[in-house]
């Protein structure tokens, strides 16, 4: 009987953690409705100050925003700002704001690619990529940004005959530290589930690069 409630209790522990998890949230600069974990969040702190909340658990009233270039620029202007957390507020310098969101979206895709790798959705390494390949296992490939040109060609090349989509991000350094090896020239991801969160990492970092960040 304990068990059981025990049971129980995990169950209705994991299913509140869910229900956070999903939350949804309104972007107050297009008013669209989206899960909180896709969406940026803005505090305002007690001297009214307007931050970034890269954790999504800082305390105060709070705002969200969509990963969108265009969304920030309308969500950070003083009225808007003033509406959303309903008190008078010091808006932050835009340009500041913007590489800070662009290193919380680089955090983000470095935790999925180290999620990933722990869960073993992840194939790096000349050799183990060449089996996944002919196995038909890969899903998407990251290239290394100061890969060598032949080694690049030749993934590619990969890539084309399989019909696999790729995208070129980190250094070789900074792939193999991500995923806790060596330098790697590229990874793999071979798990739908994992593939879903990267592309919805890289379309959020897209979202602020396509359109120029200028005024």
């Amino acid at each position: 009987m304990a068990e059981t409630s025990v049971g129980q209790q995990h169950q209705k522990e994991q299913g509140h953690a869910l229900s956070r998890h999903r939350a949804e949230r309104t972007c107050i600069g297009c008013r669209a409705q989206r899960e909180a974990h896709d969406l940026l969040r803005f505090a305002c702190t007690p001297q009214g100050g307007v931050i970034l909340d890269g954790s999504g658990r800082a305390s105060g009233r709070g705002m969200y925003v969509c990963c969108d270039i265009i969304c920030l620029r309308k969500a950070l202007k003083p009225a808007k700002l003033a509406l959303a957390l309903k008190r008078p507020v010091m808006a932050p310098d835009f340009d500041t704001v913007y590489q800070e969101v662009m290193r919380l979206l680089y955090k983000r895709l470095r935790t999925c690619l180290s999620l990933g790798q722990k869960a073993g959705a992840i194939v790096s390494g000349y050799v183990p990529l060449r089996q996944a390949f002919v196995q038909a296992r890969v899903l998407y490939l990251i290239l290394a940004e100061d890969i060598a040109t032949g080694r690049a060609e030749e993934y590619r090349s990969w890539c084309t005959q399989h019909g696999v989509p790729y995208v070129t991000l980190f250094t070789k350094e900074e792939l193999g530290h991500t995923i806790g090896k060596p330098s790697r020239s590229a990874a793999g991801f071979t798990a739908p589930h994992f593939l879903k969160l990267l592309l919805a990492r890289l379309t959020s970092l897209e979202r602020l690069q396509t359109a120029d960040h200028r005024a």
